[in-house]
Protein backbone atom coordinates (compact mmCIF):
# COMPACT_ATOMS: atom_id res chain seq x y z
CA UNK A 1 0.00 0.00 0.00
CA UNK A 2 1.10 3.66 -0.66
CA UNK A 3 2.57 5.27 2.60
CA UNK A 4 -0.01 7.69 3.20
CA UNK A 5 -1.47 9.83 6.72
CA UNK A 6 -3.64 8.94 8.46
CA UNK A 7 -6.50 11.75 7.77
CA UNK A 8 -9.99 10.59 8.65
CA UNK A 9 -12.37 8.43 9.68
CA UNK A 10 -15.95 8.39 8.60
CA UNK A 11 -18.95 5.85 8.46
CA UNK A 12 -19.22 6.26 4.77
CA UNK A 13 -16.77 6.76 1.84
CA UNK A 14 -18.34 8.30 -1.67
CA UNK A 15 -16.12 8.39 -4.60
CA UNK A 16 -17.63 10.80 -6.94
CA UNK A 17 -20.04 13.76 -6.84
CA UNK A 18 -22.55 12.70 -9.61
CA UNK A 19 -26.14 12.22 -8.55
CA UNK A 20 -25.77 8.83 -7.67
CA UNK A 21 -23.34 9.99 -5.39
CA UNK A 22 -25.23 12.16 -3.89
CA UNK A 23 -28.07 10.22 -3.36
CA UNK A 24 -25.89 7.39 -1.65
CA UNK A 25 -24.57 10.40 0.66
CA UNK A 26 -27.84 11.66 1.35
CA UNK A 27 -29.09 8.59 2.32
CA UNK A 28 -26.61 7.40 4.56
CA UNK A 29 -26.43 10.76 5.99
CA UNK A 30 -30.10 10.98 6.77
CA UNK A 31 -29.65 7.61 8.70
CA UNK A 32 -27.18 9.21 10.91
CA UNK A 33 -23.58 7.83 9.37
CA UNK A 34 -20.95 10.39 9.00
CA UNK A 35 -20.12 10.86 5.25
CA UNK A 36 -17.60 12.21 3.04
CA UNK A 37 -17.40 12.62 -0.71
CA UNK A 38 -14.18 12.77 -2.95
CA UNK A 39 -14.19 14.18 -6.13
CA UNK A 40 -11.60 14.22 -8.50
CA UNK A 41 -12.38 17.17 -10.63
CA UNK A 42 -12.34 21.09 -9.03
CA UNK A 43 -15.48 21.20 -9.12
CA UNK A 44 -18.56 18.93 -8.57
CA UNK A 45 -22.12 17.22 -10.04
CA UNK A 46 -19.83 14.49 -13.19
CA UNK A 47 -22.25 14.37 -15.89
CA UNK A 48 -25.20 14.41 -14.45
CA UNK A 49 -24.61 18.21 -15.09
CA UNK A 50 -24.68 17.73 -18.19
CA UNK A 51 -27.71 15.55 -18.42
CA UNK A 52 -31.31 16.29 -19.07
CA UNK A 53 -32.03 16.02 -15.28
CA UNK A 54 -34.54 13.32 -16.42
CA UNK A 55 -35.49 10.20 -14.13
CA UNK A 56 -36.99 7.06 -15.62
CA UNK A 57 -38.47 5.51 -12.23
CA UNK A 58 -41.63 2.85 -13.11
CA UNK A 59 -44.33 3.07 -10.67
CA UNK A 60 -43.21 6.11 -9.12
CA UNK A 61 -45.92 8.29 -7.47
CA UNK A 62 -46.49 10.77 -10.09
CA UNK A 63 -46.92 8.89 -12.46
CA UNK A 64 -50.66 8.15 -11.78
CA UNK A 65 -51.49 11.70 -12.93
CA UNK A 66 -50.58 10.76 -16.36
CA UNK A 67 -51.82 6.61 -16.51
CA UNK A 68 -51.92 3.86 -15.42
CA UNK A 69 -48.89 1.77 -14.63
CA UNK A 70 -47.51 -1.39 -13.07
CA UNK A 71 -44.33 -3.03 -11.81
CA UNK A 72 -45.53 -5.93 -13.79
CA UNK A 73 -45.71 -3.99 -16.30
CA UNK A 74 -42.24 -2.75 -16.42
CA UNK A 75 -40.76 -5.46 -15.58
CA UNK A 76 -42.02 -7.37 -18.71
CA UNK A 77 -40.80 -4.14 -21.02
CA UNK A 78 -37.40 -4.07 -18.95
CA UNK A 79 -36.89 -7.96 -19.73
CA UNK A 80 -37.48 -7.27 -23.58
CA UNK A 81 -34.77 -4.72 -23.13
CA UNK A 82 -32.49 -6.94 -21.31
CA UNK A 83 -32.77 -9.99 -23.57
CA UNK A 84 -30.77 -12.94 -22.57
CA UNK A 85 -29.13 -11.04 -20.22
CA UNK A 86 -32.07 -10.20 -18.02
CA UNK A 87 -31.19 -10.42 -14.04
CA UNK A 88 -33.97 -10.56 -12.20
CA UNK A 89 -32.36 -9.72 -8.78
CA UNK A 90 -31.03 -6.15 -10.07
CA UNK A 91 -33.74 -5.96 -11.56
CA UNK A 92 -36.67 -6.27 -8.98
CA UNK A 93 -34.13 -4.53 -6.47
CA UNK A 94 -34.65 -1.40 -8.97
CA UNK A 95 -38.55 -1.70 -9.34
CA UNK A 96 -38.67 -2.13 -5.80
CA UNK A 97 -36.31 0.54 -4.69
CA UNK A 98 -37.07 3.50 -7.17
CA UNK A 99 -40.12 4.50 -6.55
CA UNK A 100 -39.11 4.46 -2.96
CA UNK A 101 -35.94 6.83 -3.74
CA UNK A 102 -38.17 9.43 -4.99
CA UNK A 103 -40.62 9.61 -2.68
CA UNK A 104 -37.32 9.43 0.06
CA UNK A 105 -35.89 12.61 -2.06
CA UNK A 106 -38.77 14.81 -2.52
CA UNK A 107 -39.31 13.99 1.39
CA UNK A 108 -36.08 14.25 2.58
CA UNK A 109 -34.39 16.77 0.26
CA UNK A 110 -34.61 20.21 -2.07
CA UNK A 111 -35.40 17.49 -4.87
CA UNK A 112 -38.35 18.68 -6.92
CA UNK A 113 -39.59 16.58 -9.91
CA UNK A 114 -42.85 16.38 -12.15
CA UNK A 115 -44.11 14.22 -14.71
CA UNK A 116 -44.68 14.34 -17.87
CA UNK A 117 -45.97 12.35 -20.77
CA UNK A 118 -42.85 10.56 -22.64
CA UNK A 119 -43.10 7.03 -24.81
CA UNK A 120 -40.69 4.71 -23.69
CA UNK A 121 -37.63 4.45 -26.24
CA UNK A 122 -39.28 1.07 -27.49
CA UNK A 123 -43.21 1.01 -27.61
CA UNK A 124 -43.14 -2.35 -29.79
CA UNK A 125 -42.19 -4.01 -26.60
CA UNK A 126 -44.81 -5.87 -23.95
CA UNK A 127 -45.45 -3.40 -21.01
CA UNK A 128 -44.20 0.18 -22.68
CA UNK A 129 -45.81 2.69 -20.52
CA UNK A 130 -45.70 6.81 -21.01
CA UNK A 131 -45.43 7.64 -17.68
CA UNK A 132 -42.38 6.42 -16.30
CA UNK A 133 -40.38 9.80 -16.77
CA UNK A 134 -39.58 12.50 -14.45
CA UNK A 135 -37.82 15.93 -14.91
CA UNK A 136 -36.52 17.84 -12.28
CA UNK A 137 -37.43 21.76 -11.57
CA UNK A 138 -35.04 24.90 -12.12
CA UNK A 139 -33.22 25.83 -9.16
CA UNK A 140 -32.02 29.68 -8.54
CA UNK A 141 -28.90 29.48 -8.24
CA UNK A 142 -28.18 31.82 -5.56
CA UNK A 143 -29.16 28.86 -2.91
CA UNK A 144 -26.63 27.33 -2.99
CA UNK A 145 -24.42 30.61 -1.33
CA UNK A 146 -20.96 30.16 -1.57
CA UNK A 147 -21.08 26.44 -3.17
CA UNK A 148 -22.24 28.37 -6.50
CA UNK A 149 -19.06 28.60 -8.34
CA UNK A 150 -17.87 25.04 -7.56
CA UNK A 151 -21.05 23.46 -9.37
CA UNK A 152 -19.90 22.01 -12.64
CA UNK A 153 -21.53 24.15 -15.66
CA UNK A 154 -24.07 22.62 -17.96
CA UNK A 155 -23.02 22.27 -21.57
CA UNK A 156 -22.97 25.74 -22.19
CA UNK A 157 -23.60 25.06 -26.16
CA UNK A 158 -26.93 23.99 -26.06
CA UNK A 159 -27.48 27.47 -24.32
CA UNK A 160 -29.11 30.45 -26.49
CA UNK A 161 -27.47 33.77 -25.38
CA UNK A 162 -27.23 32.42 -22.43
CA UNK A 163 -30.52 31.39 -21.84
CA UNK A 164 -31.23 27.65 -20.90
CA UNK A 165 -33.77 25.06 -21.58
CA UNK A 166 -34.89 22.62 -18.53
CA UNK A 167 -36.90 20.01 -20.83
CA UNK A 168 -37.45 18.84 -23.73
CA UNK A 169 -40.97 20.58 -24.08
CA UNK A 170 -39.28 23.96 -23.47
CA UNK A 171 -36.60 22.62 -25.63
CA UNK A 172 -39.88 22.79 -28.69
CA UNK A 173 -41.07 25.96 -27.30
CA UNK A 174 -37.41 27.17 -27.60
CA UNK A 175 -37.16 26.50 -30.38
CA UNK A 176 -40.42 27.74 -31.99
CA UNK A 177 -39.73 30.89 -31.15
CA UNK A 178 -39.35 32.35 -34.16
CA UNK A 179 -42.50 31.45 -35.57
CA UNK A 180 -45.13 31.18 -32.65
CA UNK A 181 -46.08 33.63 -30.01
CA UNK A 182 -46.32 31.19 -27.44
CA UNK A 183 -43.00 30.46 -28.40
CA UNK A 184 -41.84 33.86 -28.68
CA UNK A 185 -43.07 34.55 -24.98
CA UNK A 186 -41.75 31.84 -23.45
CA UNK A 187 -38.17 33.19 -24.28
CA UNK A 188 -38.88 36.32 -23.57
CA UNK A 189 -39.80 34.77 -19.63
CA UNK A 190 -36.54 33.23 -19.62
CA UNK A 191 -34.48 36.52 -20.84
CA UNK A 192 -36.01 38.01 -17.70
CA UNK A 193 -34.48 35.05 -15.64
CA UNK A 194 -31.21 35.27 -17.24
CA UNK A 195 -31.34 39.43 -16.85
CA UNK A 196 -31.54 38.86 -12.87
CA UNK A 197 -28.23 36.26 -13.45
CA UNK A 198 -26.30 39.57 -14.89
CA UNK A 199 -27.34 41.65 -12.19
CA UNK A 200 -26.77 39.53 -9.39
CA UNK A 201 -23.71 37.25 -10.88
CA UNK A 202 -22.36 39.54 -14.26
CA UNK A 203 -22.97 36.68 -16.58
CA UNK A 204 -26.00 34.16 -17.13
CA UNK A 205 -25.87 31.27 -14.63
CA UNK A 206 -29.03 28.84 -15.28
CA UNK A 207 -29.27 26.23 -13.24
CA UNK A 208 -32.04 23.30 -15.10
CA UNK A 209 -31.72 20.05 -16.23
CA UNK A 210 -29.18 17.95 -14.31
CA UNK A 211 -27.75 21.19 -12.95
CA UNK A 212 -30.46 21.61 -11.16
CA UNK A 213 -30.97 17.77 -9.97
CA UNK A 214 -26.84 18.22 -8.38
CA UNK A 215 -27.69 21.92 -7.00
CA UNK A 216 -30.92 20.47 -5.45
CA UNK A 217 -29.09 17.39 -3.71
CA UNK A 218 -25.80 18.98 -3.07
CA UNK A 219 -27.82 21.87 -0.92
CA UNK A 220 -29.34 19.35 1.30
CA UNK A 221 -26.20 17.31 1.24
CA UNK A 222 -24.01 20.24 2.53
CA UNK A 223 -27.09 21.52 4.89
CA UNK A 224 -27.24 18.25 6.48
CA UNK A 225 -23.40 17.66 7.11
CA UNK A 226 -22.06 15.54 3.93
CA UNK A 227 -18.56 16.90 3.60
CA UNK A 228 -16.99 17.11 0.02
CA UNK A 229 -13.29 17.12 -0.54
CA UNK A 230 -12.60 18.57 -4.52
CA UNK A 231 -9.17 17.83 -6.24
CA UNK A 232 -9.16 14.80 -4.50
CA UNK A 233 -9.00 11.29 -6.29
CA UNK A 234 -9.08 8.42 -4.58
CA UNK A 235 -6.02 6.26 -5.94
CA UNK A 236 -6.22 2.96 -3.73
CA UNK A 237 -8.64 0.80 -1.61
CA UNK A 238 -7.35 -0.12 1.91
CA UNK A 239 -8.08 -3.83 2.50
CA UNK A 240 -8.08 -5.85 5.62
CA UNK A 241 -8.77 -9.62 6.01
CA UNK A 242 -10.69 -9.34 2.47
CA UNK A 243 -12.70 -6.75 3.61
CA UNK A 244 -12.82 -2.58 2.01
CA UNK A 245 -11.55 -0.13 5.15
CA UNK A 246 -11.41 2.47 3.14
CA UNK A 247 -9.27 4.20 0.52
CA UNK A 248 -6.48 6.43 0.03
CA UNK A 249 -6.80 10.14 -1.47
CA UNK A 250 -4.76 12.43 -3.16
CA UNK A 251 -5.26 15.50 -1.59
CA UNK A 252 -3.12 18.25 -3.08
CA UNK A 253 -1.01 15.62 -4.19
CA UNK A 254 -0.58 14.14 -0.62
CA UNK A 255 -1.80 10.22 -0.28
CA UNK A 256 -3.92 10.73 2.87
CA UNK A 257 -5.37 7.73 3.88
CA UNK A 258 -9.23 7.60 5.12
CA UNK A 259 -10.83 4.68 6.90
CA UNK A 260 -14.37 4.10 5.87
CA UNK A 261 -15.53 2.04 9.31
CA UNK A 262 -18.73 0.56 7.13
CA UNK A 263 -18.05 1.38 3.48
CA UNK A 264 -16.80 2.69 0.47
CA UNK A 265 -19.43 3.92 -2.70
CA UNK A 266 -17.49 3.67 -5.99
CA UNK A 267 -19.50 6.36 -8.27
CA UNK A 268 -17.45 8.14 -9.91
CA UNK A 269 -18.50 8.16 -13.40
CA UNK A 270 -17.49 4.86 -15.81
CA UNK A 271 -15.27 4.72 -17.81
CA UNK A 272 -15.88 6.61 -21.35
CA UNK A 273 -12.73 8.54 -21.37
CA UNK A 274 -10.51 5.65 -20.63
CA UNK A 275 -8.65 4.77 -24.39
CA UNK A 276 -8.14 1.08 -22.91
CA UNK A 277 -10.90 0.12 -21.88
CA UNK A 278 -13.14 1.52 -24.70
CA UNK A 279 -10.93 0.24 -27.11
CA UNK A 280 -11.66 -3.65 -25.78
CA UNK A 281 -15.81 -2.39 -25.35
CA UNK A 282 -16.99 -0.35 -28.13
CA UNK A 283 -16.74 -2.42 -31.46
CA UNK A 284 -16.06 0.93 -33.56
CA UNK A 285 -13.29 1.77 -30.95
CA UNK A 286 -11.51 -1.67 -31.29
CA UNK A 287 -11.76 -1.37 -34.81
CA UNK A 288 -9.37 1.54 -34.83
CA UNK A 289 -12.47 4.09 -35.57
CA UNK A 290 -12.77 7.36 -33.66
CA UNK A 291 -15.17 7.68 -31.08
CA UNK A 292 -16.52 11.25 -29.17
CA UNK A 293 -17.86 11.47 -25.53
CA UNK A 294 -20.21 13.73 -23.89
CA UNK A 295 -19.63 12.81 -20.53
CA UNK A 296 -16.61 15.07 -17.88
CA UNK A 297 -13.40 14.14 -18.76
CA UNK A 298 -12.43 12.85 -15.85
CA UNK A 299 -14.58 9.91 -16.20
CA UNK A 300 -11.39 7.17 -16.69
CA UNK A 301 -12.44 4.79 -14.69
CA UNK A 302 -11.04 4.75 -11.60
CA UNK A 303 -13.88 3.35 -10.48
CA UNK A 304 -13.42 0.33 -12.08
CA UNK A 305 -9.73 0.38 -11.15
CA UNK A 306 -10.35 -0.07 -7.91
CA UNK A 307 -12.98 -2.45 -7.65
CA UNK A 308 -10.81 -4.52 -9.61
CA UNK A 309 -8.20 -4.08 -7.09
CA UNK A 310 -10.04 -5.60 -4.50
CA UNK A 311 -11.60 -8.53 -6.34
CA UNK A 312 -14.11 -7.10 -8.21
CA UNK A 313 -14.76 -6.99 -12.18
CA UNK A 314 -16.22 -4.98 -15.05
CA UNK A 315 -19.16 -6.74 -16.65
CA UNK A 316 -18.37 -6.94 -20.55
CA UNK A 317 -21.65 -8.79 -21.55
CA UNK A 318 -23.93 -6.18 -22.21
CA UNK A 319 -26.40 -5.39 -24.73
CA UNK A 320 -24.63 -2.05 -25.47
CA UNK A 321 -21.58 -1.20 -23.90
CA UNK A 322 -22.80 2.79 -23.31
CA UNK A 323 -25.61 4.72 -23.41
CA UNK A 324 -24.87 6.06 -27.48
CA UNK A 325 -25.46 9.61 -28.57
CA UNK A 326 -24.89 10.63 -32.24
CA UNK A 327 -22.58 14.14 -32.06
CA UNK A 328 -21.64 16.61 -34.03
CA UNK A 329 -18.25 18.63 -33.50
CA UNK A 330 -18.42 22.29 -33.56
CA UNK A 331 -15.05 24.19 -35.08
CA UNK A 332 -13.08 25.76 -32.52
CA UNK A 333 -14.03 24.48 -29.25
CA UNK A 334 -12.48 21.87 -27.23
CA UNK A 335 -13.65 19.28 -24.81
CA UNK A 336 -16.94 18.77 -23.70
CA UNK A 337 -18.02 22.55 -25.44
CA UNK A 338 -17.03 20.85 -28.75
CA UNK A 339 -20.05 18.45 -28.98
CA UNK A 340 -23.48 18.48 -29.68
CA UNK A 341 -25.87 15.76 -28.94
CA UNK A 342 -28.44 14.85 -31.74
CA UNK A 343 -31.75 14.96 -29.54
CA UNK A 344 -34.19 17.01 -31.28
CA UNK A 345 -33.56 17.65 -34.86
CA UNK A 346 -33.30 14.51 -36.85
CA UNK A 347 -36.98 13.30 -35.63
CA UNK A 348 -38.29 16.08 -37.46
CA UNK A 349 -39.70 15.97 -41.07
CA UNK A 350 -36.99 17.64 -43.84
CA UNK A 351 -34.09 15.67 -42.52
CA UNK A 352 -32.75 12.37 -43.70
CA UNK A 353 -29.24 10.70 -42.98
CA UNK A 354 -27.33 8.82 -45.34
CA UNK A 355 -23.23 7.30 -45.73
CA UNK A 356 -20.87 8.18 -48.02
CA UNK A 357 -21.96 5.79 -50.08
CA UNK A 358 -25.09 7.59 -50.28
CA UNK A 359 -27.54 5.71 -48.67
CA UNK A 360 -29.91 5.61 -45.76
CA UNK A 361 -29.47 3.33 -43.11
CA UNK A 362 -31.89 3.60 -40.31
CA UNK A 363 -35.15 5.20 -38.94
CA UNK A 364 -33.68 9.03 -38.20
CA UNK A 365 -36.03 9.67 -35.51
CA UNK A 366 -34.92 6.84 -33.75
CA UNK A 367 -34.06 6.77 -30.07
CA UNK A 368 -30.32 8.09 -30.06
CA UNK A 369 -29.31 4.37 -28.22
CA UNK A 370 -30.40 2.96 -31.30
CA UNK A 371 -29.21 5.37 -33.86
CA UNK A 372 -25.57 5.01 -33.20
CA UNK A 373 -25.32 0.88 -33.60
CA UNK A 374 -27.24 1.66 -36.61
CA UNK A 375 -24.56 3.67 -38.13
CA UNK A 376 -21.34 1.69 -36.80
CA UNK A 377 -23.12 -1.31 -38.77
CA UNK A 378 -23.52 0.74 -41.66
CA UNK A 379 -20.25 2.13 -41.92
CA UNK A 380 -18.26 -0.72 -40.99
CA UNK A 381 -16.46 -0.80 -44.73
CA UNK A 382 -16.36 2.51 -45.26
CA UNK A 383 -13.01 3.99 -43.97
CA UNK A 384 -15.29 6.52 -41.20
CA UNK A 385 -17.70 5.88 -38.90
CA UNK A 386 -19.54 8.80 -39.94
CA UNK A 387 -23.12 9.94 -41.32
CA UNK A 388 -24.39 12.70 -43.03
CA UNK A 389 -27.76 14.68 -41.56
CA UNK A 390 -29.09 16.43 -44.46
CA UNK A 391 -32.06 18.76 -44.99
CA UNK A 392 -32.78 21.55 -47.05
CA UNK A 393 -33.47 25.68 -46.88
CA UNK A 394 -37.08 25.18 -45.63
CA UNK A 395 -36.89 23.08 -43.23
CA UNK A 396 -32.97 24.40 -41.91
CA UNK A 397 -35.10 27.48 -41.24
CA UNK A 398 -38.03 25.52 -39.35
CA UNK A 399 -36.12 23.70 -37.39
CA UNK A 400 -32.26 24.61 -37.54
CA UNK A 401 -29.44 21.93 -37.59
CA UNK A 402 -27.63 20.83 -35.04
CA UNK A 403 -25.77 23.73 -33.14
CA UNK A 404 -27.36 25.93 -35.97
CA UNK A 405 -30.45 28.05 -34.79
CA UNK A 406 -33.68 28.49 -37.01
CA UNK A 407 -34.63 31.29 -38.27
CA UNK A 408 -34.33 34.30 -37.84
CA UNK A 409 -31.09 33.54 -36.26
CA UNK A 410 -28.49 33.88 -38.93
CA UNK A 411 -26.31 30.78 -39.52
CA UNK A 412 -23.67 31.71 -42.30
CA UNK A 413 -20.65 31.71 -39.81
CA UNK A 414 -21.52 27.77 -39.54
CA UNK A 415 -21.10 27.70 -43.01
CA UNK A 416 -17.97 29.43 -43.09
CA UNK A 417 -16.57 27.49 -40.37
CA UNK A 418 -16.98 24.29 -42.52
CA UNK A 419 -19.50 22.87 -39.56
CA UNK A 420 -22.14 22.42 -42.12
CA UNK A 421 -21.73 22.33 -45.75
CA UNK A 422 -23.87 24.05 -48.30
CA UNK A 423 -24.92 23.12 -52.03
CA UNK A 424 -27.25 24.94 -54.16
CA UNK A 425 -27.99 21.52 -55.26
CA UNK A 426 -27.98 17.77 -53.99
CA UNK A 427 -25.08 17.17 -56.76
CA UNK A 428 -23.09 19.67 -55.41
CA UNK A 429 -23.57 19.16 -51.72
CA UNK A 430 -22.42 15.46 -52.29
CA UNK A 431 -19.06 16.50 -53.51
CA UNK A 432 -18.46 18.44 -50.65
CA UNK A 433 -19.48 16.05 -48.06
CA UNK A 434 -17.90 12.85 -50.09
CA UNK A 435 -21.10 11.55 -50.88
CA UNK A 436 -21.56 9.43 -53.52
CA UNK A 437 -23.82 11.62 -56.11
CA UNK A 438 -25.79 9.33 -58.01
CA UNK A 439 -26.97 6.73 -55.27
CA UNK A 440 -27.97 9.97 -52.71
CA UNK A 441 -30.04 11.28 -55.69
CA UNK A 442 -31.83 8.44 -55.97
CA UNK A 443 -32.10 8.05 -52.26
CA UNK A 444 -33.44 11.28 -51.91
CA UNK A 445 -36.04 10.69 -54.94
CA UNK A 446 -37.05 7.84 -53.18
CA UNK A 447 -37.19 9.46 -50.14
CA UNK A 448 -39.15 12.18 -50.66
CA UNK A 449 -41.36 10.44 -52.87
CA UNK A 450 -42.94 8.34 -50.07
CA UNK A 451 -41.98 11.38 -47.25
CA UNK A 452 -45.09 13.60 -49.23
CA UNK A 453 -47.65 10.53 -48.43
CA UNK A 454 -46.30 10.50 -45.17
CA UNK A 455 -44.52 6.96 -45.34
CA UNK A 456 -41.58 5.23 -45.19
CA UNK A 457 -41.74 1.64 -46.58
CA UNK A 458 -37.67 1.46 -45.73
CA UNK A 459 -37.43 1.98 -41.97
CA UNK A 460 -40.89 2.84 -40.57
CA UNK A 461 -40.07 5.98 -39.72
CA UNK A 462 -43.11 7.63 -38.42
CA UNK A 463 -44.89 4.70 -36.82
CA UNK A 464 -45.00 4.41 -33.63
CA UNK A 465 -45.93 6.49 -30.30
CA UNK A 466 -42.09 7.52 -29.41
CA UNK A 467 -41.58 8.62 -32.96
CA UNK A 468 -44.40 10.77 -32.51
CA UNK A 469 -43.51 12.53 -29.56
CA UNK A 470 -40.23 14.11 -31.25
CA UNK A 471 -41.93 14.95 -34.36
CA UNK A 472 -43.56 18.25 -35.39
CA UNK A 473 -46.85 18.36 -34.46
CA UNK A 474 -48.34 21.47 -36.59
CA UNK A 475 -46.78 19.64 -39.78
CA UNK A 476 -48.67 17.33 -42.10
CA UNK A 477 -46.51 14.27 -40.78
CA UNK A 478 -45.09 14.80 -37.80
CA UNK A 479 -41.40 12.86 -38.66
CA UNK A 480 -41.75 12.66 -42.35
CA UNK A 481 -41.13 15.79 -45.19
CA UNK A 482 -39.39 16.03 -48.47
CA UNK A 483 -35.95 17.29 -48.66
CA UNK A 484 -36.69 19.47 -51.93
CA UNK A 485 -35.93 23.19 -51.68
CA UNK A 486 -32.62 24.04 -52.43
CA UNK A 487 -30.17 25.27 -50.85
CA UNK A 488 -29.22 22.32 -49.12
CA UNK A 489 -27.17 21.36 -46.14
CA UNK A 490 -25.36 18.68 -44.53
CA UNK A 491 -23.59 17.71 -41.07
CA UNK A 492 -21.44 14.90 -40.38
CA UNK A 493 -22.52 13.23 -37.39
CA UNK A 494 -20.47 10.80 -35.27
CA UNK A 495 -20.37 8.26 -32.81
CA UNK A 496 -20.91 9.34 -29.09
CA UNK A 497 -21.80 8.30 -25.66
CA UNK A 498 -23.07 10.07 -22.72
CA UNK A 499 -22.01 7.50 -20.39
CA UNK A 500 -20.92 3.72 -20.23
CA UNK A 501 -22.94 0.87 -19.14
CA UNK A 502 -20.62 -1.78 -19.36
CA UNK A 503 -19.60 -1.40 -15.08
CA UNK A 504 -18.66 -2.84 -12.09
CA UNK A 505 -21.33 -5.94 -11.46
CA UNK A 506 -22.55 -5.80 -8.16
CA UNK A 507 -25.94 -7.40 -6.64
CA UNK A 508 -29.34 -6.13 -5.81
CA UNK A 509 -28.03 -4.74 -2.80
CA UNK A 510 -25.56 -2.56 -4.43
CA UNK A 511 -22.64 -4.61 -3.31
CA UNK A 512 -19.75 -5.01 -5.56
CA UNK A 513 -19.32 -8.83 -5.90
CA UNK A 514 -16.48 -10.99 -7.38
CA UNK A 515 -16.36 -13.43 -10.12
CA UNK A 516 -18.07 -16.13 -8.11
CA UNK A 517 -21.20 -13.77 -7.44
CA UNK A 518 -19.69 -13.22 -3.82
CA UNK A 519 -20.12 -9.81 -2.56
CA UNK A 520 -16.64 -7.71 -1.07
CA UNK A 521 -17.11 -6.75 2.27
CA UNK A 522 -17.61 -2.93 2.45
CA UNK A 523 -17.56 -2.33 -1.24
CA UNK A 524 -20.19 -1.16 -3.04
CA UNK A 525 -20.84 0.57 -6.29
CA UNK A 526 -23.72 3.22 -8.11
CA UNK A 527 -23.81 5.15 -10.76
CA UNK A 528 -22.40 4.75 -14.49
CA UNK A 529 -19.34 2.74 -12.05
CA UNK A 530 -21.93 0.14 -12.15
CA UNK A 531 -23.36 -2.17 -14.43
CA UNK A 532 -26.48 -1.04 -15.92
CA UNK A 533 -29.74 -3.25 -14.17
CA UNK A 534 -31.12 -3.36 -17.34
CA UNK A 535 -27.65 -4.91 -18.70
CA UNK A 536 -26.83 -2.16 -21.25
CA UNK A 537 -30.18 -1.43 -22.81
CA UNK A 538 -31.86 1.75 -22.87
CA UNK A 539 -35.23 1.86 -21.54
CA UNK A 540 -36.67 5.47 -21.78
CA UNK A 541 -35.89 8.91 -20.99
CA UNK A 542 -33.78 9.03 -17.87
CA UNK A 543 -32.63 5.53 -18.42
CA UNK A 544 -29.18 6.29 -17.07
CA UNK A 545 -30.01 8.35 -13.71
CA UNK A 546 -33.05 6.70 -12.87
CA UNK A 547 -31.71 3.39 -12.10
CA UNK A 548 -28.12 5.30 -11.32
CA UNK A 549 -29.46 6.84 -8.32
CA UNK A 550 -31.57 4.15 -7.20
CA UNK A 551 -28.69 2.11 -6.89
CA UNK A 552 -27.23 4.87 -4.73
CA UNK A 553 -30.11 4.91 -2.46
CA UNK A 554 -30.07 1.09 -2.39
CA UNK A 555 -26.09 1.26 -1.02
CA UNK A 556 -27.16 4.04 1.74
CA UNK A 557 -29.89 2.16 2.99
CA UNK A 558 -27.75 -1.23 3.09
CA UNK A 559 -24.97 0.89 4.75
CA UNK A 560 -27.08 2.20 7.52
CA UNK A 561 -27.77 -1.53 8.32
CA UNK A 562 -23.93 -2.96 9.22
CA UNK A 563 -22.16 -2.41 11.88
CA UNK A 564 -18.94 -0.32 11.91
CA UNK A 565 -15.66 -1.38 11.73
CA UNK A 566 -13.10 -0.48 14.36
Amino acid sequence: MTAAAQADSVDVLVVGSGAAAFVAAITARKAGLDVLMVEKADIYGGTSCFSGGVLWIPGNHHSATLGPDSREAARTYIAHEAGNLFDAERVDAFLENGPEMVAFLERETEAEFFPFPYPDYHPDYPGHSAVRSLGIKDYEAWRLGEHRKRLRPGLTQMNFMGLAVGSNVEMKQLMSAGRSLKGLAFVARKFGLLLKDLLRYGRPDPVVRGRALIARLSRTAFDIGVELWLEAPATELTMEGGRVTGAVISVRGQPTEVRARRGVVLSSGGFPHNAERTAKAYPHVAAGRRHHSLSVPTNTGDGASLAESAGGFVEEKVQQPAAWMPASVIPGRQGPAAMWPHIVDRQKPGYLAVTADGRRFTNESAPYHDFVPAMVAATAHLPETCAWLVCDSRTIRRYGLGFVKPAPVPFGQHVRSGYILRGETLAELAAQAGIDANTFEATVERFNRFARLGQDPDFQRGQDSYDHSQGDPEAPHPNLGPVEQGPFYALKLVPGDIGTFSGIRTDGRARVVDSHGRPIPGLYAAGNDALSCISGGYAGAGGTLGPGMTLGYIAGKELATLEPQA
